[in-house]
């Protein structure tokens, strides 16, 4: 029973890692530099843009690959 436990708890922890959404890590990569941020001469508005707008300018850049 301890076995079926196991792995049931496995399988749904492994199921919860393909929700991460790069917009999830973007957002959590921005949240902590502007967390990092504070107390710092840096101006409020210097850090990453929101999603949208990184989406937006990297769709208009062409891929230089």
């Amino acid at each position: 029973m301890f076995k079926l436990f196991l792995a049931l708890t496995l399988l749904t922890g492994l199921a919860g890692c393909g929700l991460t959404s790069p917009q999830a890590v973007y957002e959590g990569i921005r949240a902590q530099e502007k967390a990092n941020a504070v107390g710092t001469n840096a101006p409020p508005n210097q850090g990453l843009p929101r999603y949208d707008q990184y989406e937006k300018e990297r769709s208009v850049r062409p891929e230089t690959r």
